[in-house]
């Protein structure tokens, strides 16, 4: 079933993260996977990958642009964005 609703979009986003636990994100775009070591969305334009151990979304509304998770937390690592990478690929044609 394809969603023909247009894709969110957000200019900001917000990361909370208590005692490496606990993380809350705001400006979710779009979740490209979740495992429970991994976790990559787009956040505000940009690709966020969040890599930890027993990671688990609690909550995720991405018409409101939420997600909440727990799990212990080791890595945050932004890997780039979707227009960077379009700009690349048209100059390199």
């Amino acid at each position: 079933m394809e969603n023909n609703q247009p894709q969110k979009s957000f200019s900001d986003s917000l990361i909370t993260l208590q005692n490496r636990k606990n993380l809350s994100l705001t400006g979710v775009e779009k979740v490209y996977e979740a495992s429970e070591t991994k976790v990559q969305v787009k956040v505000a334009g940009s690709n966020l990958l969040i890599a930890g151990e027993g990671l688990t979304i609690t909550k995720i509304d991405v018409d409101a642009g939420l997600l909440d998770l727990v799990g212990t937390v080791n890595e945050l690592k932004y890997i780039g964005t979707e227009n960077k990478q379009n700009f690349f690929k048209r100059l390199f044609k």
